[in-house]
């Protein structure tokens, strides 16, 4: 065979050296660096060329036709560090190679991340705790296809599933079924939906096979990345299209009626390349049940206790019914890309995007809504270089059919723009041993949520029009203007400290000038060990949302006996008559209303960090942090906003008869249900001028949070490997305005993974790993209730049929665990999937 192989590479270097004459050729050789295996199925390409070659079977590779001079040759594939060489091929002489890779996942700190400082660097030199998701991992990930789950066994990264394809990803604390503490970019952008910045994954115009990295950064990163880059930043990176020449095709089945497909083509001409991507899926929602009251069965029809219930109005007759087509959520969407290279290290390429999503359902602060169709247009058009970029951003948010809310009749529209612009520039001072960054950026942001009132059915019992409330903000149209600079700066005053030092300034319309310094230092006193102190501000703005809500919060009550009881009562009590003139209607309305002077969330972080290897063995990770948290936003409560919205009292003329009055009121107001729940009197307040109920949201408090994270992977051998983290999470309340307001950091106190892992890169992979997660407290707006402890076992294998053909399996909760990871969310099942890749 050896032979053979030798006879066929002969006859393949003279048809190439008969067709190339005054030209040379490239022969090469790569193999492990550790095992000395050859590595077959290989990306190679030389700079300049359009077109790949791959590795054999034997690892070698040939190029021709290649002119005298200097070249470099580019080898890459999953699971291996890329790879650049420079090759001198002299007239028509034959020039060989020999190349050998490290595998990713023994040379974990020498892969380049750029989320922690907005530039390339070793991930043992960012001064930051940051985990990657590598090229192999998203590659063994597409056997499920959630790009959120492939986060989830990260130390102290909580991804809290809820349906099919809702995701709540978080680190460090203060989860919330509407997460938008970490900011989230696609190659620059933020993908969240303007109205509440709330992240919806099933709707991503990029497919999940386009992604080439994943960086997760925990903890603040305001100082380069202001608004939301809270508790971090996750970071992912799309394939340029010359990195993935030719047609990838993936095609995806499971159980719940799972179907996935997708395919990427990229191609080059020249300077020019070019990557078109799309994609698809479809599923049944399995988990997802009505929640209307019926006393009838277990939990009152409910799937555990506690959650709020979908519309019943048995004294009327009318129920929001669960459709059956809400529980097949689907989506669709693509990206076309366009590159144009103006030298070796500069190019510019616009990109444009499309994603048709719904039916599907999400848990927030009120209840369950269901997007019924979202649209998600983008484009973009960048120039990079290696010491500037620059990249101007266009998207839009459109809700063709309106997002119904479940437990009230209510619904909402949204049509939003955005228009951005974000530029950087680097540098270095070599004499000086400093590296400096400058950017700027401003965003634009329309949004409109119009309003009007649907009739969407009729009372059974009264004949009367069921009036649905269509809108969420008053007014209908908002802007938000942002417009933010950064500096960092890193002096590397010896080959063993690096301090870096950044600051951010951020002004809006929408809230105060916002200052977010960064203060680090990284020593790193031999190869592969590094330690870090660091400091960071980060802020939260407020969301459309929290400032101007206008939505109902329930059916209206019948206060029009309360005003004469009130009266008659008081003045028994006081022995005169007396009239407390309270303008209580058989009609108040109830609403949840926004608060126009909200102040963002603050948080103070310090941390401590280590990162080690260990004879190319053994790997460990420590993080230790403290956070200080303040000006927490509020859940929409009653009577903790008097300054925006005036509280309802008595006016009887006398401050002490007054007194009398109101606890009289409260107390009869209390007797009242309002669609079955007893109507909370400190609600009461006006709105327009109309005596209301209304809840509203407000900062309240100060935090204190400590933390640790520790992480470690040992290779038993070559290909196998077992690891394990761990995550420790406690908060304290140190000041607290309204004691009504609970604050919980909806975050288990203990969390564990752990796995066992082999990868036999191009060949075979296989792995099991199991995730364990503490019962804890959670409470977020309406919902309030406790999160069993949950352990889920997920298994996942990969087989290369050829080196271009790839068949895997995944497996979600092995066991079949019934858990919920969100309260108030659907219960999670086993799930198998299984995917098929060809490239080509």
């Amino acid at each position: 065979m050896r032979t053979l192989g030798s006879l066929l590479t002969a006859l393949v270097l003279l048809s190439v050296s008969a067709l190339a004459q005054g030209s040379g050729v490239i022969i090469g050789q790569v193999s492990d660096a550790i095992s000395k295996e050859n590595l077959n199925g290989l990306n190679v390409l030389l700079a300049g060329r359009t077109k790949m070659v791959t590795t054999r079977g034997d690892g070698s590779f040939i190029i021709g036709n290649v002119p005298p001079g200097q070249h470099v040759v580019k080898i890459w594939g999953l699971g291996w560090l890329p790879q650049e060489r420079t090759v001198d091929v002299v007239g028509s002489d034959t020039v060989r190679v020999a190349i050998v890779l490290d595998p990713t996942n023994r040379n974990m700190g020498e892969i380049m991340v750029y989320a922690a400082s907005r530039r390339g660097e070793k991930l043992t030199d960012a001064p930051a705790a940051i985990d990657i998701v590598t090229p192999m991992a998203l590659e063994q990930a597409a056997a499920h296809g959630q790009t959120a789950k492939a986060l989830e066994h990260f130390a102290g990264v909580d991804v809290a599933q809820s349906g099919s394809n809702d995701f709540n990803v978080n680190a460090r604390g203060f989860n919330s079924s509407i997460n938008r503490r970490m900011l989230v970019l696609i190659d620059g952008r933020d993908p969240s939906t303007p109205l509440i910045n709330l992240i919806e994954w099933n709707s991503m115009q990029t497919v999940m096979e386009d992604l080439a990295s994943i960086e997760v950064v925990h903890g603040p990163g305001s100082a380069l990345y202001g608004p939301n880059a809270y508790n971090g930043v996750i970071n992912m990176r799309t394939f340029s299209p010359r990195e993935v020449l030719g047609t990838r095709v993936t095609v995806s089945a499971g159980e719940w009626e799972t179907y996935r497909a997708s395919i990427r083509h990229a191609g080059a001409m020249g300077d020019f390349s070019y990557k078109l991507a799309i994609g698809g899926n479809y599923s049944y929602n399995y988990s997802l049940v009505p929640r209307n009251l019926d006393p009838t069965k277990p939990n009152n029809g409910l799937e555990y206790p506690g959650p709020s219930y979908d519309v019943t109005d048995t004294t009327r007759g009318y129920s929001r019914i669960l459709s059956d087509a809400h529980r097949h959520p689907f989506a669709v969407g693509g990206t076309l890309r366009l590159d144009y290279d103006l030298s070796p290290t500069s190019k510019v390429l616009a990109e444009g995007g499309f994603s048709a999503s719904g039916d599907e359902m999400y848990v927030n602060q009120t209840g369950r809504l269901v997007v019924q169709r979202v649209e998600k247009p983008f484009a973009r058009l960048a120039y990079q270089s290696e010491n500037f970029n620059v990249q101007g951003l266009w998207q839009r948010r459109v809700t063709p059919l309106k997002q119904v809310v479940y437990n009230a009749v209510a619904a909402s529209p949204e049509e939003s723009t955005i228009m951005g612009v974000d530029a950087q520039y680097n540098n270095t001072i070599a004499d000086a041993n400093l590296h400096y960054i400058v950017g700027v950026n401003a965003e634009y942001q329309d949004i409109y949520s119009p309003a009007r009132v649907d009739t969407i059915a009729y009372y059974t019992k009264t004949g009367a029009p069921v009036l649905e409330g269509v809108g969420l903000t008053d007014p209908q149209q908002l802007y938000g203007r942002f417009l933010g600079g950064y500096t960092q700066l890193e002096w590397k005053p010896t080959n063993v400290v690096t301090v870096v030092g950044a600051l951010r300034v951020d002004a809006s319309n929408l809230f105060d000038l916002q200052l977010s310094p960064k203060l680090g230092v990284v020593l790193e006193p031999m190869k592969g060990q590094s330690f870090r102190l660091t400091y960071n501000r980060s802020f939260l703005r407020p969301s459309y949302a929290e400032l101007y809500r206008y939505s109902p919060a329930g059916a209206p009550a019948n206060l029009s006996a309360i005003p004469g009881i009130v009266d008659s009562v008081t003045s028994q009590l006081v022995g005169r008559p007396v009239q407390a003139n309270l303008p209580l209607t058989a009609n108040t309305a109830q609403w949840n209303l926004g608060n126009v002077q909200l102040d963002p969330e603050t948080a103070q972080s310090f941390e401590f960090g280590y990162k080690g290897s260990f004879d190319a063995k053994l790997f460990v990770g420590f993080n230790v942090y403290f956070n200080r948290r303040a000006d927490f936003i509020s859940a929409p409560l009653g009577g903790i906003t008097p300054d925006v919205y005036a509280p309802v009292r008595s006016n009887t003329g006398d401050a002490e008869t007054d007194r009398i009055a109101d606890s009289v009121m409260f107390a009869e107001v209390r007797k009242v249900r309002a669609g079955g729940v007893p109507v909370d009197p400190n609600r009461l307040a006006y709105y327009k001028g109309l005596a209301s109920l209304v809840i509203a949201p407000t900062n309240i408090a100060i935090v204190n949070e400590i933390g640790t994270e520790i992480s470690a992977a040992y290779f038993l051998t070559n290909e196998l490997s077992v690891n394990a983290n761990y995550a420790y999470l406690d908060t304290k309340v140190v000041d607290n305005d309204v004691p009504a307001a609970k604050i919980l950091p909806n975050t288990s106190r203990h969390r564990i993974n752990g796995g066992i892992s082999y990868l036999n890169a191009g060949n075979y992979d296989a792995g099991i790993e199991i995730r364990y997660v503490e019962g804890f407290k959670w409470i977020a707006g309406l919902f309030e209730g406790f999160v069993p402890s949950y352990a889920v076992v997920n298994l996942n294998a990969g087989y290369y049929i050829t080196a271009d053909l790839r068949a895997s399996v995944n497996v979600f909760n092995l066991l079949d665990r019934q858990h919920y990871e969100v309260f108030g969310g659907t219960i999670l099942r086993r799930q198998v999937t299984g995917t098929i890749s060809y490239t080509f």
